[in-house]
Order: structure tokens, then sequence, then C-alpha cells
């Protein structure tokens, strides 16, 4: 007898609509191949974002012999105008994904990325090294961009904080590996007889090769087609308009706006002036370049080991009590672990690895509240506009602690971003403490 092709068809989706990985449903056509494919690219995505602003610093030692005290301002100026670039991008990147698919884009982005690990050791001038760093941040626009619309396709809504969780936990393992064996890298081919530029040269091409690799992964793994539901790409002005709209009626919203502000603020402390105070002080107690990025290497580590260990526990608890409550204590890891980081930045020193590991701790719950309630909080009618708004919020958390923290850390003290953010979300946390309070009384009043 012939197979009815229709019953098939008819199996096929009623397998995808009900496939589930690690207790997470997934949403209608999306497999545990599709899944598992998405997970790898978020380890590799975080892993080599982690990794291109821990190789900063040496770069910036060993290829421009840049002074001590002009760097702080000179990473600021490349993350900059990275972010620049990817805020000019994203809204592109994102209708040309609702066009062609997420796959392409990512696997595109992937290749972009290899191309600009390529070129970033050939830098001799520091406007070398902002070209390169511009030329990578059109990979960077468009892998982030895929990061987060893939996150936002792949589960069902009840499986959300769950995903995130796990999604987080193997970005924080992608950051923690590639820092661990990449950053080590240096050290061990100027053991090996190689000068450090050539050791920088060496150690980004592998990086690119594997970009190259996970490239190929997302072309055969991804989900093909575009996203069943495509959202109109609007104004500027028209998102701003909304999204403050929604926020006015909604404070929740504001706190939301808030979390995406500081968690986007707490990568830059970490990734850029944590890492570079880091090779500086190693540097202070003579040891060489390549050195000095090996020893920079195990608080940053520990930092991304701590929020790998916290990601899929913060996720279960984001999907089982108020969001608001778990943005609140957030806050209070985030601003712990950023004033504790102000006090501590030798490598040498017995207090960095628990100061490293709060740091991480309060990186990532940062993040995973930020995330998690603003998809609780915005209104589906609005939603586009509410993540649109969001978006720029991240945006000029980026901004402003590249601007200030990178002046702030020239100028007045390698400590100072940390106080900086360190604050930033103790207010942030106050805010939430208020929204809890005046939820409560509206509760009694009811």
């Amino acid at each position: 007898m012939a197979a009815d092709p229709s019953g098939a068809a008819a199996a096929g989706a009623s397998a995808a609509v009900g496939a589930r990985l690690f207790g997470v449903a997934l949403a209608p056509g999306y497999g545990v191949g599709n899944a598992l494919t998405y997970l790898f690219a978020a380890f590799v995505t975080i892993g080599m974002l982690a990794f291109v602003s821990f190789i900063q610093p040496f770069l910036l030692n060993a290829n421009l012999a840049i002074p001590e005290g002009e760097q702080g301002r000179a990473l600021a100026v490349l993350n900059t105008a990275n972010e620049i670039v990817a805020l000019l991008l994203v809204a592109p990147i994102g209708a040309l994904s609702d066009r062609i698919g997420r796959r392409p884009v990512y696997a595109l982005g992937f290749l972009w990325l290899a191309a600009g690990f390529f070129l970033y050791p050939l830098a001799r001038t520091f406007p070398q090294l902002l070209a390169c760093a511009l030329f990578f941040s059109v990979g960077v626009a468009a892998v982030g961009c895929m990061l987060a619309a893939v996150l936002a396709d792949t589960p069902r809504e009840p499986s959300r904080g769950l995903f995130t969780g796990i999604t987080g936990f193997c970005q924080g393992l992608g950051a923690m590996l590639a820092v661990l064996l990449l950053g080590r890298l240096p050290q061990r081919l100027a053991e090996s007889g190689w000068d450090a530029v050539m050791a920088g040269r060496l150690t980004l091409g592998i990086a690119a090769a594997l970009c190259v690799l996970t490239a190929i992964v997302c072309r055969l793994g991804l989900r093909p087609g575009v996203p069943a539901e495509r959202e109109e790409r609007r104004p500027l002005a028209e998102l701003m308009r909304e999204g403050l709209a929604a926020a006015r009626r909604n404070p929740r919203i504001w706190f939301a706006f808030m979390l995406q502000f500081v968690s986007f603020a707490d990568r830059i402390v970490i990734g850029t002036f944590f890492t570079l105070r880091l090779q500086q002080s190693a540097i202070e107690r003579g040891l060489s370049v390549t050195e000095a990025a090996s020893a920079a290497r195990i608080p940053y580590v520990t930092a991304q080991a701590a929020a790998l260990l916290v990601a899929i526990g913060f996720g279960l608890l984001l999907d089982r009590i108020d969001r608001i409550k778990v943005g609140v204590i957030a806050m209070a890891v985030a601003g712990l672990g950023y004033f504790a980081g102000g006090f501590v930045g030798d490598p040498q020193s017995a207090w960095i690895l628990p100061v490293a590991a709060l740091l991480g701790a309060g990186q990532v719950c940062a993040i995973l509240a930020s995330q998690t309630v603003l998809g609780q909080e915005a209104p589906p009618a609005v939603r586009g506009a509410v993540f649109g708004l969001a978006g720029i919020c991240a945006s000029a958390g980026i901004l402003f602690t590249n601007i200030f923290g990178g002046t702030l850390f020239d100028l007045v003290g390698k400590g100072a971003p940390f106080y900086l953010i360190g604050a930033v979300n103790a207010g942030i946390m106050l805010f939430g403490l208020l929204l809890l309070r005046r939820g409560s009384a509206a509760r009694s009043a009811a």
C-alpha cells in the first residue's frame, strides 16, 4: 500500500508542535535539532564577543603600545563606535531576517566575525584598529540580533524563563571557555618562541576558524524559512512614542527598560574595564604582555563560571515568583558585586576570585531579569514598540558606560566605572522595591 503523504506530513507537524528539549516546550515548527543548533550558536556568539573584549587590551599593549593612562579612553572609543554601528544596523538586519529567514543572516554574521578576527591583528595604529573594530561590529550586530530573535522564536511562552536560563548557561560556558582556552594561547605561543604580535595573530586566526565552523553549523541546523509572525518595521520616533505610552500606563515596563539599560552596562564593565584593569595591574607587577593576558584569565573565567552556575537556577526562579521581585534581587546582587569590584582589581589578590564570582553572578542575574521582565510586561498590541525602545535603552547603557566609564577609568581611578554602575544598580533596585510596595498596597486596598 502506498504511503499517505498527507498523513506523514500531519504526523511530522504534530511532532514539531509537541517537541521538547530539557523540559522546554518548543514553539510549533521547531525541532530538537533546531534548538540544539541555536544553543551551540549562543555558546559561540557570546564566547567570541567575550574573547574580543578580553583580547583588545592585549592588542593595545602588544600591537600599538598605547600608554596605560590612555587605554581606558581608547577602549571607550572602540566600543562606542561599535555600538553606534550596531544601533544603525539592528533595524535593517532584523528586517532582512524577517524577509529571508534567521538562518542565513546568522551564518553570514559568523562569517563576518571570522573576517574581522583575521583583520584585527594586522592593525598597527589606533585608526587602523578602529577601522577593524567598525568592520567587526557589522558581524556583531548580525549575530547579536539573531541571538535575541531566535531566542524569542524558539520556546513556547510557559517555558520562556527556563529556555532563557539554559541559553544563559550556554552563553556563560562559551564566554568562560573562550577566554580560558584562547586567552592562554598568546602566552603559550610566546613560550614557544613567537613574538607577542605573531602570537596574537595566530590566536585570532583560531577564533576566525571557529566562527567559520559555526556558520556552517547554523546553515545546516537552524530552522529554515521566515518567521511565522512578521512585525512591520516602523520609524524610530513611532517606536519611542508607543513604547513610552505603554510605560506610562504600566510602571513595570519602566522597570524592564531600566533592567535592560543596566544589564548591558554590566556587560561592558566586566568585558572591558575588568579585563583592562586586571591586565594593567599584572603589567605593573612586571609581567610581560602575554603573561599579563594569561594572568587576567582566571578572575575573568571565575566571573563567567559563577554566571554559568547561577543562570539555570535563576531562570527557574523567574518562572515561579513575581519577576519584579527577581529583578530586585538581581539588582541587589549586581550592585554588591560592582561596589566590591571597585576595591579589588589585582589578579594576585586573595579577594579577586570571590569578587569576580560576585560580579559574574550579578551580571547574569541582571541579563536574565531584563529579558524575562520585558517579555512578561510588554503588551501584545505594542510588543514591537516596547522591544524596540528596550533595544534603545540597551544601547544607551552601553554608550553611557563606555563614555563615562572610560573617562573615569583614566582620569579618576580604575575602580570608578565599578562604583558608577554599582550606584545605577542600587537605584534601579530601589525603584523595584517601590513598585512592589505600591502593588502590595493596591492589593490590600482591594
